[in-house]
C-alpha cells in the first residue's frame, strides 16, 4: 500500500500542470532534466509521448478490453483470452450468477495495472469483496500523476477473463519493443512471483548484456523456435503506432496475447546506463 506521504505527494502533483509534473518527476528519478526540445533517450521520448501524442488509438490500446478486440481485428493467428463478463458498475454485480463461472478465472480491471484476483477451484470471492474491490479500482485514474494520458478516456469497468494454465507456473512474458512496425528489442520476464528474472535480447536473440530493474536469469535462455512468429504478430500490431510494446506468451502451442503497453515503466524505469537508454531511443523518431 502506498505510505501516506506518497499519497499526499501525489495529489499535490497532480495539480501541476502536465509538463511540469513531468519534469520534477524525472529530475527525481534520474537526476537529470528530461530534454523535451530534442530526446534522445528511451525514457525522455515516452515523456514527450505522454505530453503531445493524444492519438485516440491509445486509448484503445491501453484499454485491457479494447485491445483484445483490436489485436483480433488485426491477427487471426494468435490467441486471446476471453472475456467472460464485464461491468461498469459495482451494483453489477449483484446480476452475476457465480455458478455460470468457470472454476478458474481472473477478475480484474480494463484502465489501470496492478487490479487483479485471482480465483482458482471455484473459490469465488463473497460478492460484497467483489463489489468493495470494485468501487475502489473503478475510481483509480491511471492518467494521474504520472501523465499517462492513454487512460484518460478509457471508460472504467471490471471484468472476468478466462484462466490460462500454465501447469501451476508463472509463464514467460515475452515483451517486443515495437518502433514504427519494427520490432528492435524483446524483454523476457521469468517466474515474475517466485525470483523475478529480466534478459534483455535485440531482435535476433542476441544478449543484451545488462540488468534492467531485475538480475538476469543464468544460463541465457535459448531462443525460442517460436520467436520469429512472436515478431511477424508485433509488427502487424505495432505498424498502427510509432512506439508500442507488444507483450505476449506462449501457451497451449500458440502465440498467445498478453496486453499492449503504451508507456512502459511510465518512462521512469532505469536503463543501467545513459547509453543505453540511449540505444533504446534511437530506433525512435519523434
Amino acid at each position: 500500500m502506498p505510505s501516506l506521504q506518497y499519497k499526499i505527494f501525489s495529489s499535490l502533483l497532480s495539480k501541476l500542470p502536465l509538463y511540469l509534473r513531468i519534469q520534477i518527476l524525472y529530475y527525481r528519478r534520474f537526476r537529470r532534466l528530461c530534454n523535451f526540445s530534442s530526446p534522445q533517450c528511451f525514457t525522455e521520448k515516452l515523456q514527450v509521448k505522454k505530453v503531445t501524442d493524444r492519438d485516440n488509438l491509445l486509448t484503445v490500446a491501453a484499454d485491457k478490453i479494447a485491445s483484445k478486440l483490436f489485436v483480433k481485428e488485426l491477427v487471426d493467428d494468435i490467441y486471446i483470452p476471453k472475456t467472460l463478463w464485464s461491468a461498469s458498475s459495482a451494483e453489477e454485480i449483484d446480476y452475476l450468477n457465480l455458478e455460470n463461472l468457470p472454476v478458474d478465472y481472473v477478475y480484474k480491471a480494463n484502465h489501470t495495472s496492478q487490479t487483479i484476483e485471482i480465483i482458482k477451484d471455484s473459490k469465488h470471492l463473497s460478492k460484497s469483496k467483489m463489489k468493495a474491490l470494485a468501487k475502489v479500482w473503478l475510481k483509480h485514474d491511471q492518467s494521474g500523476s504520472l501523465g499517462e494520458w492513454a487512460y484518460e478516456n478509457i471508460e472504467p469497468k471490471v471484468f472476468i477473463e478466462e484462466f490460462l494454465d500454465f501447469g501451476g507456473k508463472e509463464p514467460d512474458d515475452y515483451k517486443l519493443f515495437v518502433y514504427h512496425g519494427k520490432v528492435h528489442f524483446i524483454q523476457l520476464d521469468s517466474d515474475r512471483f517466485l525470483d523475478h528474472k529480466r534478459n534483455m535480447f535485440d531482435r535476433d536473440w542476441e544478449d543484451l548484456g545488462f540488468s534492467f530493474s531485475h538480475s538476469r536469469k543464468l544460463p541465457i535462455p535459448p531462443k525460442p523456435p517460436f520467436l520469429d512468429g512472436m515478431i511477424e504478430i508485433a509488427e502487424r500490431i505495432g505498424a498502427n503506432f510509432d512506439f508500442i510494446r507488444v507483450d505476449l506468451y506462449w501457451y497451449n502451442s500458440r502465440i498467445t496475447f498478453g496486453e499492449l503497453t503504451v508507456y512502459p515503466g511510465a518512462g521512469f524505469e532505469k536503463f543501467p546506463s545513459i547509453e543505453w537508454d540511449r540505444k533504446f531511443g534511437e530506433p525512435w523518431k519523434i
